[in-house]
């Protein structure tokens, strides 16, 4: 039943739910950063990525992204109306070129090699050299084609620049430990009594917490639904990020791993890609939420840190083949005004895919959002550190990709624990990671593990998550808590 599968992710994120402050409150107390808090533009711009974490010890870094995005010369997204074979979308586009009359048109389908080629496609990628307004408007005059968009390149820079607060050390057990055995609440039934909201373990005193290394999972309580037998089995959840080596040892459950990109492998060169996998279903170490969910790796960023809409868009293509439940997507896509990626995010949540993203780390400035998180129908996650406070890092709404259509929607729509949370590194080991981009795999691994404890899947839906994530607990008083209308 929903009502039990709301209850649980109650108890999966409760001990932090009087701190996942939605933007709507904060805007009123809490928003303003600490006296002394830093932003990373503070940090030198140029820090190298540290190596991945291979010894006892690992250093707290936060995560920067730098972004910008441009339109590719003479190449063309050609968007159809429904899903055709390769033939019959050349055979349209043919079709459509000559009766624009010109016959010194040159354009050519620019091949595009991925697992999503052997099926029907709903898009073309098409190079025209010196295409003409009347060419490409007699192209979306066709009755099967949607619409002629220029494709875009994408370019993400990630930069890893030291933590303000030091670090604990990334292997240390003394604090698990303690924690675990701090624990008072053993329960096997969902039948909740109201003192479980007042007696959930956690910590009182926050220099011991942020002292503890972070286990993040542990500290949402996770293992109450290990305990009872839930670890994420059966759910399929897709990592959008930079990709997986083979033989990484904190996983063993990696159904496929698939490469979207131009270069020629699908191992992690950046380490990013990892350590989100890791939050959402490492079996070791920094133990993840769900480690027996089946894991998908999409590897849609190049070691450049280069990526295109249409990998983007081949690569959602292939997640609503493979029935993927939950997507997560750190670093983000192309911009709000890339039409073919915003309207596929639509067509992936009609498909029932939970998607759930980064909201950036452009902070603590307003309307500085990232797209898809800031899309309605995407659960778009901000970050917290282990004190409560929001991460002066962190993005905030409004919303901007409606307008100037629309109207603007406060976001970001949850925020959790994205300050020096531990997460596998690219080889081995653990390392610590600060940003926006490790508070969104947190949300998607809690998601996971919460849709493996509902029988009938088919109550999971992203809008009954998206409800259950931001519904007020019973009995939580405003004081406490606080929630507020989405439109979802």
């Amino acid at each position: 039943m929903m009502v039990g599968a709301t209850l649980q992710l109650k108890m999966l994120l409760l001990p932090v739910w009087a701190s996942m402050l939605f933007m709507g409150f904060l805007s009123v107390v809490g928003m303003e950063p600490t006296e002394g808090a830093k932003s990373d533009s503070e940090y030198p711009p140029n820090t190298e990525p540290p190596p991945s974490s291979s010894g006892s010890n690992c250093s707290e870094m936060t995560l920067k992204l730098e972004f910008k995005t441009k339109t590719v010369e003479h190449e063309y997204i050609i968007g159809f109306t429904g899903y055709f074979s390769a033939k019959a979308r050349r055979l349209y586009i043919s079709s459509a070129l000559r009766n624009a009359g010109d016959r010194a048109l040159e354009w050519h389908i620019v091949p595009r090699e991925n697992p999503a080629a052997d099926f029907p496609s709903d898009f073309e990628l098409v190079h025209i050299r010196l295409a003409s307004p009347s060419s490409l408007l007699t192209l979306e005059d066709h009755p099967y084609i949607k619409r002629v968009t220029p494709q875009r390149k994408v370019f993400r820079k990630l930069k890893y620049v030291p933590s303000p607060e030091p670090s604990a050390p990334c292997n240390a057990t003394r604090g698990t430990q303690s924690w675990q055995s701090s624990r008072t609440f053993r329960r096997t039934s969902l039948s909740l009594s109201s003192g479980f909201w007042h007696a959930t373990g956690r910590h009182s005193s926050r220099r011991l917490l942020r002292a503890i290394p972070r286990h993040v999972a542990q500290i949402l309580q996770a293992d109450v639904l290990w305990q009872m037998g839930h670890t994420g089995a059966g759910v399929k959840v897709a990592v959008f990020d930079t990709g997986l080596s083979e033989k990484h040892p904190h996983f063993k459950n990696v159904k496929e791993r698939t490469n979207w990109t131009n270069e020629k492998t699908l191992d992690d060169g950046l380490g990013h890609g990892t350590f989100v996998a890791g939050v959402i279903a490492s079996m070791r170490e920094c133990q993840g939420f769900a480690p027996d969910s089946e894991l998908h790796i999409f590897r849609v960023f190049t070691n450049n840190q280069v990526s295109y809409t249409s990998w983007f868009l081949d690569a959602f293509n292939y997640a609503i083949l493979k029935k993927i439940d939950v997507l997560n997507l750190s670093i983000g896509g192309p911009d709000f005004m890339d039409h073919p990626f915003v309207d596929k995010v639509w067509e992936l949540t009609a498909n029932k895919v939970i998607m759930v993203s980064a909201i950036g780390n452009d902070g603590p400035l307003y309307g500085t959002l990232n797209n898809p998180a800031d899309q309605m129908d995407v659960i778009g996650v901000g970050g917290i550190d282990f004190e409560d406070n929001i991460a002066r890092f962190s993005s905030r709404g409004m919303t901007t990709w409606e307008l100037p259509g629309g109207y603007g929607r406060v976001k970001p729509d949850i925020v959790t624990y994205g300050s020096g949370v531990r997460g596998s590194g690219m080889k081995e080991g653990c390392r610590s990671l600060s940003g926006t981009s490790v508070a969104s795999p947190v949300v998607a691994g809690a998601v996971t593990l919460l849709a493996s404890t509902v029988q009938n899947r088919d109550l999971v839906n992203p809008a009954s998550m998206k409800q259950a994530l931001m519904r007020r607990p019973a009995g939580c008083r405003e004081s406490t808590c606080s929630s507020r209308a989405t439109g979802s």
